[in-house]
């Protein structure tokens, strides 16, 4: 099991919910993979009340339930299954970032699978989805990538806006061994709530 996170992301996503959704009492995380340390940071940092999980593979959902979350086996493109979500006031959508999830043979922006644009259009076009998407995509995202992405979203949505580009760096694996500082993420924050200033903003490991 590939663990995408670590200690340090997730530090960095509290302080970004604390300062872009301090109201919000739901998460839900898509392709959640092995989500105990977020589950853990946002019940207890940031007290929301609930933390729910959706992944296709039934191991990962099954470790996840062992440890108390709550987690389901589906597909993020599926309407009825996005359907149970779609009243969590966030929603961080991270898919496989890498082949087979060994965390080493990256993928670009437009070869991720479940793709950005479909998932933008199921969960905000189809399902009319009204709090904060936190579209979670590879470090080689360029302005290209989230220009097309924000436009192709406008085309059904134009209340949607692109509050936060925000670039996640780490000096730690998802496993705990320390690296140099490197680029893992790079995150898009839309919202209808939000304003539409498309900040930049780093995040260098632990504040």
């Amino acid at each position: 099991m590939f663990a995408r996170t670590n200690e340090q992301t997730i530090v960095q996503r509290v302080n970004l919910l604390r300062e872009f959704a301090p109201s919000a009492r739901s998460v839900a995380e898509i392709c959640c993979g092995d989500c105990q340390r977020q589950y853990h940071a946002y019940k207890q940092t940031l007290g929301m009340k609930t933390y729910r999980g959706l992944d296709l593979e039934p191991s990962i959902v099954a470790s996840n339930r062992a440890n108390g979350i709550e987690c389901h086996v589906g597909d993020a493109l599926n309407e009825k299954v996005m359907q149970n979500y779609a009243q969590d006031d966030v929603i961080f959508f991270g898919p496989p970032l890498s082949d087979d999830c060994d965390g080493h043979r990256l993928v670009g922006f437009d070869a991720v699978v479940p793709s950005f644009p479909d998932f933008a259009r199921l969960l905000l076009g189809t399902l009319h989805y009204d709090g904060l998407l936190v579209c979670i995509c590879p470090n080689s995202t360029d302005m290209g990538n989230i220009s097309r992405l924000y436009q192709d979203i406008r085309t059904y949505r134009l209340d949607v806006n692109l509050r936060l580009i925000h670039h996640s760096h780490s000096t730690i694996t998802g496993s705990g061994d320390v690296t140099g500082m490197r680029l893992k993420y790079i995150e898009l924050w839309f919202s209808s709530a939000l304003e539409d200033l498309w900040e930049v903003r780093e995040s260098h490991g632990l504040p």
